[in-house]
């Protein structure tokens, strides 16, 4: 009879520590799942810049249209700074590389922002010369590169390596220049 009761509080402690630990896991997951669609918000936010250069050369004469396109350059900024808070308290390096990303895609579509904005003619049909289109080679290299310090963050090892890597200490020896342009 003692035995019995011994089996059954040892079954019922592997039932519960089992469930437990699949909480944890689930938990895990859920976490790193909500990360991703916040990662993958923050770099869609920063390549609303590259599409803006677009949307100016196709506008109307409009004056709203216009407003509307300079309110979208406000929101998309207001975004950036949410997103380069958000990642930030997160994981400081993280943050870091965001806010370096969008410095770089900024560096790569002000000058073609602000010619689209002197360029004639303008309009829905206007043609866009390939000379005067942002550098989508580079851009698409710094995306990759922000989706490779995403992934980073995901794993314990890298983690550790990339703290130790940006800590005050080794910065000023190891320089990063994955997102000069």
């Amino acid at each position: 009879m003692e035995s019995d009761i011994a089996l059954a509080i040892k079954l019922l402690a592997a039932v519960m520590g089992s469930s437990v630990l699949v909480a944890l896991i689930k938990n895990s997951q859920r976490n790193n799942l909500k990360h991703k669609e916040i990662i993958s918000e923050a770099s869609k936010s920063v390549l609303k810049r590259v599409e803006m250069y677009y949307r100016i050369r196709r506008r109307t004469k409009d004056t709203a249209d216009v407003v509307a396109i300079r309110n979208m350059f406000h929101q998309i900024q207001e975004e950036n700074e949410y997103y380069k808070t958000l990642l930030i308290t997160q994981s400081k390096w993280h943050g870091e590389r965001y806010e370096a990303y969008i410095t770089a895609i900024q560096k790569l579509t002000g000058d073609c922002t602000r010619k689209a904005w002197k360029q004639k003619p303008f309009g829905p049909d206007a043609e866009i010369k390939p000379e005067d289109r942002p550098d989508h080679t580079r851009i698409n290299e710094l995306a990759r590169q922000f989706a490779k310090d995403s992934r980073r963050l995901m794993n314990p090892f890298m983690r550790v390596y990339m703290s130790i890597r940006d800590s005050w200490l080794v910065k000023k020896v190891w320089k990063v220049t994955a997102y000069e342009p």
